[in-house]
């Protein structure tokens, strides 16, 4: 099987009154245009105040200080070198000398600035930089984050996936204040590319910027150079996945991210088209409502866990080539926050021993309702398997099902669930370590110890790293004994490509640039 990034890319269009119609082999015709098909519109370009995908499409375009490689450390991307003062609240920044804006324009320390007046104002993930009092320009290409307290993962925060703190020319901020990036003339950063055209819900067309200063440094996800081999790109949108897998297969597109599970075997075996399995994307996993009933008590949790056959639930999810079994709330790809402390917890499945947990709980056969909704369609795969477990150890289990829109309502409404499945994004930041212990209305669980947050507050501040490495490992330790979560795997994303697209790594998400097209 060969190896690569999740992407997609989409062919040239002709638009007719009924919708697309895509010209036969288009794509295989013009080996200096990438087409490539994404299952949803880029929507925005203001990188900043999003988290939704595709967000690689953006990185084309804008950049950050720094920027996390393929074992999702930061790398400076932006910056040349920094230091930290000796009470650890001054952070100083020097900016390369060569990195030039889409208006030919120098980048300074003056558009950094200005940029993080504007992220904090409408970054979607402002609030990551509470510890940051201010950024203060200090010479042509030299700055300060100057701190309230200290702030261990700074770097971390500035190398993020999503809702990234990107440099924009001081002046386009002068123009648009807080309002949406909408305007072309204001779609202006410092990326391998530019933004030629824009259809909403259709297309975006990106032309390679010449000018472009590499970073350095081999490419290593969204680390190191960007090189651009071709020179324009077009991203289209298909949203079903037949329609996108049809367009990969007649030669219509060059590269189409999200090739459904089913349809994997098929698109591998083809000779015209291959398949690129990039590390895991999505996690699948059951939330416990421990406010209530019956799952309060320790010991139907610790129940439900034994019984469980974590690679027999994952086999509803479809060809276990393109899955695996994790029970850690992270995966394990370099990722120093990583730890394998959970899986201590998991040696089941033990049904006997499940029912006598079940019989010496306060559990007196109430029906319990398992939240589910068939539009998140990976995590709904396991949810029958996983209600004939739950009932063969005894647990009235009622499938409580609804469309994902409701799903999302009803979630945050505790008296109204008691297990749920779920799934989403393995790369998160290491806030994301907090949010499993919180409820959806922002809420800690009741039964999360004082000792969770102070662990939390030493992993954001503390500056020395082995310090930061045993409170990340006590924190999983911590999240499998109170057991509010149950972990089963990760599902892989899929990108399909045609057979004469080169060089698509297996770096978690979509990255366009260094693609190369025989």
């Amino acid at each position: 099987m060969k190896r690569g990034i999740t992407i997609i890319l989409v062919v040239a269009m002709l638009f007719s009154a009924g919708g697309f119609v895509f010209a036969a082999g288009a794509a295989e015709e013009e080996p200096d245009v990438l087409t490539v098909a994404y299952p949803q519109d880029v929507a925005t370009f203001d990188i900043m105040t999003t988290t939704a995908p595709p967000n690689e499409v953006r990185h084309m375009v804008f950049e950050p200080l720094f920027a996390p490689d393929a074992g999702l450390q930061p790398q400076p991307h932006l910056v040349d070198d920094w230091e930290v003062s000796a009470d650890d609240l001054t952070w100083s920044f020097t900016l390369r000398d060569d990195i030039t804006f889409h208006d030919g324009s120098q980048m300074t320390a003056a558009d950094v600035e200005a940029s993080f007046e504007r992220y904090r104002q409408v970054g979607a993930r402002a609030w990551e930089y509470e510890r940051v009092d201010e950024v203060v320009a200090t010479g042509d290409l030299t700055f300060e984050f100057r701190l309230s307290s200290p702030f261990g993962a700074l770097l971390e925060t500035l190398a993020p996936t999503s809702g990234v703190f990107a440099i924009y020319p001081e002046w386009v901020i002068d123009e648009i204040g807080t309002d949406d990036l909408v305007d072309m003339e204001h779609i202006v950063g410092s990326g391998p590319y530019t933004v030629e055209e824009i259809v909403p819900e259709e297309r975006v067309v990106l032309r390679r910027f010449d000018d472009y200063s590499q970073p350095g440094g081999e490419p290593s996800f969204l680390a190191g150079n960007r090189n651009a081999p071709i020179e324009t790109i077009e991203v289209v949108v298909i949203e079903d996945d037949a329609t996108r897998v049809a367009a990969l297969e007649a030669g219509d597109v060059d590269l189409i991210q999200a090739v459904p599970l089913d349809d994997a075997s098929r698109v591998e075996a083809n000779p015209n088209t291959d398949i690129t399995v990039s590390s895991p994307g999505y996690r699948v996993y059951y939330k416990f409502n421990v406010t209530r009933p019956p799952f309060d008590d320790p010991l139907m949790r610790e129940a439900v866990r034994t019984a469980i056959d974590a690679e027999a639930l994952m086999m509803a999810i479809g060809d276990p080539d393109y899955w695996r079994v994790n029970y850690t709330m992270r995966y394990q790809e370099e990722q120093w926050m990583w730890s394998d402390v959970a899986w201590d917890y998991y040696d089941g499945p033990d049904l006997e021993r499940a029912r006598e947990l079940v019989e010496q709980s306060d559990y007196d056969g109430e029906e319990v309702r398992f939240l589910s909704s068939p539009g998140r369609a990976l995590e709904f795969r396991t949810v029958i398997p996983m209600q004939e477990v739950l009932q063969d150890i005894g647990i009235n289990t009622r499938i409580f099902s609804v469309d994902a829109a409701t799903f999302s309502q009803v979630r945050a409404q505790l008296d109204d669930w008691e297990i749920k499945h779920a799934g989403g994004g393995s790369m998160v930041g290491l806030a994301y370590l907090d949010s499993s212990a919180q409820d959806r209305t922002g809420e800690f669980w009741p039964n999360v110890t004082d000792e969770w947050h102070e662990l939390m507050e030493q992993v954001v501040v503390d500056t020395d790293q082995a310090s930061r490495e045993a409170a990340v490992e006590r924190l999983h330790e911590l999240h499998a004994e109170t057991n509010n979560e149950l972990w089963l795997g990760d599902v892989f994303e899929l990108a399909g490509s045609r057979e004469n697209v080169t060089n698509v790594p297996d770096w978690f998400k979509l990255v366009l640039w260094n693609i190369e097209k025989q």
